[in-house]
């Protein structure tokens, strides 16, 4: 869904600060026992794979998550993708 504030309107001398919602995140996660290290990153990483595993189209996950580009949601994408130890050998020479 498109913002159509104009551009002006967008942010405002009361928007939220990166840092505030980073700090209500990790309040809730510490609240709910779960690790601290995750990110609001991190729940937007969930919101991208989790839903394709449950037979969500990811054109769908594409429009929730408010990705132009089709290539950017599928760069979240990593159902299909394993780590083999072909992989990692490849990786530490």
């Amino acid at each position: 869904m498109p913002n159509r504030l104009p551009q002006d309107r967008r942010c405002h001398r009361n928007a939220v600060h990166v840092l505030d919602i980073s700090r209500m995140v990790k309040r809730r996660l510490k609240g709910a026992g779960l690790p601290t290290w995750l990110s609001p990153h991190s729940l937007r990483v969930t919101t991208i794979t989790d839903p394709p595993r449950r037979s969500v189209p990811l054109d769908d996950v594409q429009r929730l998550i408010g990705h132009a580009d089709p290539r950017t949601t599928r760069l979240y994408n990593r159902r299909q993708k394993k780590i083999t130890r072909n992989i990692v050998e490849r990786i530490s020479t």
